[in-house]
């Protein structure tokens, strides 16, 4: 009876530290006046460099967004994709805003809130006829792939093309040279990335699905013992779809090519 008093007490003194670390996080945040934000900038049009050097996209105005309505500081931490989560999980970043989208694997450790955007997987290549297939199993054969390390799209690779010769690369912009230059025939990559290649570089004779393979939701990940910050980030992000701004901003990166201009 004794040992069992033993392993509640401190079951309890565990969980009530838990707690108290999970309630000090959001108010740590507001102490600080600064909202750490997690992306890649080498995702458009979720998130790139310009040409002043500053990151611009989707993914930065939704975070500039979420740090005025918070009334913080943003403090945008460039990390390759891999290391994102890790970076939440280990406090480097307070959450991620990085074109992520929502899976069961991925929200076993981390929380997220949305989603603000529904995307789905694409190709971009320079076959047009590649560029009418339906299914993954249309290009499952001896050709050269590429596409981004740790994100879904790599996951889909490996599980819809056995066959292909896979490369994976840290960033988009190495993937997009790669088919350009003819190093590749087909990069795997969401929807508006495929798109903004194709913005980018008219005069390539680059070519996308007409639809996405998949559907897949793009969400905002935060630390999962946090349940107060995460209800107010998701209370922000219902306000601002609600308000019409999401759907402004899908217009303003996915539809309008004219922040073209502004990049390097």
């Amino acid at each position: 009876m004794k040992t069992i008093k033993t392993y509640l007490l401190v079951a309890v003194i565990l969980l009530t530290a838990n707690t108290l670390f999970a309630q000090d996080r959001l108010s740590k945040i507001v102490e600080s006046g600064e909202l750490r934000v997690g992306l890649t900038g080498t995702q458009p049009p979720f998130s790139m460099k310009a040409k002043n050097n500053e990151l611009i996209g989707f993914d930065v105005d939704l975070a500039n967004l979420l740090a005025t309505s918070m009334e913080l500081k943003l403090i945008l931490v460039e990390l390759p994709f891999a290391e994102l989560l890790p970076g939440l999980a280990n406090g480097q970043v307070d959450l991620v805003i990085s074109g992520m989208t929502i899976t069961p694997a991925r929200n076993l450790k981390t929380a997220f809130v949305g989603p603000y955007l529904i995307s789905g997987k694409s190709i971009l290549t320079k076959s047009k006829v590649l560029a009418n297939v339906t299914n993954p199993q249309d290009i499952n054969t001896n050709r050269k792939v590429v596409t981004l390390k740790g994100s879904t799209s790599q996951k889909f690779a490996e599980k819809h093309l056995t066959d292909v010769d896979l490369e994976l690369v840290d960033n988009y912009d190495i993937a997009i040279d790669k088919i350009r230059n003819d190093e590749s025939e087909i990069m795997i990559a969401d929807y508006p990335t495929c798109a903004y290649a194709m913005l980018k570089f008219p005069n390539d004779e680059l070519v996308i699905l007409d639809r996405p393979m998949t559907i897949e939701p793009i969400g905002i990940a935060l630390p999962n013992d946090d349940a107060l910050f995460v209800n107010l980030v998701d209370n922000y992000i219902e306000s601002l779809e609600a308000a019409g701004v999401l759907e402004m901003m899908e217009q303003k990166w996915f539809e309008n090519p004219y922040w073209l201009a502004q990049l390097k």
